[in-house]
């Protein structure tokens, strides 16, 4: 890492915060380059230019390409999976598990989260264990924080730690409510599906799921 004056204008380490911005830096770049590109298609030199850095600025931080492509796929799934702070919104248990399904929906819908999950796919014949572990690590996300945000309103509804809103089934539960309304818009939406199209069915599609998910859970 090239190194920086101080004021006092010795040379020393660049702070925490700088060194932050460098590396959201360059992965804005890497997402930027490797969606108009491709993985095969894209260079860390085209990367490099792009986020205003020199090449071993970015491999001190990532050490290969398959590495920033990695560290790109997790920083979207990490964005599209906070739900720490989500309140769903409704007057009924239905309408905010609702409420909470086309926010699940359209997230997964951005365009950018759309291309880089095709860019994985695609290259899951030479990389799957860079593949696999970036699926893993994006569902084991998104179960956490969805089942946190489930947990909140069953225990409103006075349905936490009943039947499938159980602590020790909460977890499975909610894989179960992400794959019934999300996967299948998506899987449709990574096949190349018109999105405004997918989007105008999205809210009946929605509450068709939800309330079998209800009808099996409650």
């Amino acid at each position: 890492m090239a190194a920086s004056k101080t004021a006092r204008g010795k040379v020393g380490r660049p702070s925490l915060e700088r060194a932050g911005e460098v590396e959201e830096r360059i992965l804005d770049a890497a997402k930027t380059v490797f969606l108009t590109q491709g993985f095969e298609g894209a260079s860390v030199d085209e990367i490099a230019q792009t986020a205003r850095a020199g090449k071993p600025t970015i491999y001190a931080r990532f050490p290969s390409k398959a590495a920033l492509f990695a560290a790109v796929i997790c920083r979207q799934a990490a964005n599209n999976t906070q739900y720490e702070n989500l309140v769903p919104q409704g007057r009924s248990f239905r309408a905010r598990l609702v409420n909470l399904a086309m926010t699940l929906i359209e997230r997964a819908f951005v365009g950018e989260t759309i291309g880089l999950m095709r860019t994985a796919i695609a290259e899951n014949p030479r990389f799957p264990e860079l593949t696999l572990e970036i699926q893993d690590s994006a569902r084991e996300r998104a179960t956490r924080n969805v089942s946190h945000v489930i947990g909140e309103l069953a225990r409103a509804e006075g349905l936490y730690g009943k039947g499938a809103f159980a602590a020790d089934r909460l977890e499975e539960t909610t894989k179960i409510f992400i794959d019934l309304v999300v996967f299948s818009m998506l899987f449709r939406a990574l096949l190349g599906e018109d999105m405004r199209a997918l989007k105008k069915e999205a809210q009946a599609y929605v509450e068709g799921r939800v309330d079998f998910f209800l009808s099996a859970a409650t």
